[in-house]
């Protein structure tokens, strides 16, 4: 049994009972949860993207995730009350398009 209180009912049709559990579910859900795509253009030297989350609060959890396979390997994140701070282990070359996604749990 879930932490919702469904259970596993195999091909059965889910009761209106059950359907709104799962409803209530997937609504909390996406209450808890946040992401986005966030872009930037390189310049050669700026290792460190802040990326504004709008939560207003500091996330729970954070995760990071390179939106193009050109960019450089990322190094670390943090995430505080306003931004989320990427690090990458070198600077994207001037003019690359840095396309970074984020989830964020609330």
């Amino acid at each position: 049994m879930s932490r919702w209180g469904l259970s596993y009912k195999g091909v059965e049709i889910l009761t209106p009972e059950e359907w709104n559990l799962v409803i209530d579910a997937l609504n909390d859900l996406d209450n808890k949860v946040r992401g986005n795509l966030a872009s930037f253009t390189g310049d050669g030297s700026t290792k460190t993207f802040q990326i504004a989350h709008g939560i207003g609060a500091a996330p729970k959890a954070v995760i990071v995730g390179k939106g193009a396979s050109d960019l450089p390997d990322l190094d670390y994140w943090v995430a505080d009350e306003t931004n989320i701070t990427v690090s990458f282990k070198t600077a994207p070359a001037s003019g690359a398009s840095v396309k970074l996604w984020w989830i964020a749990l609330v």
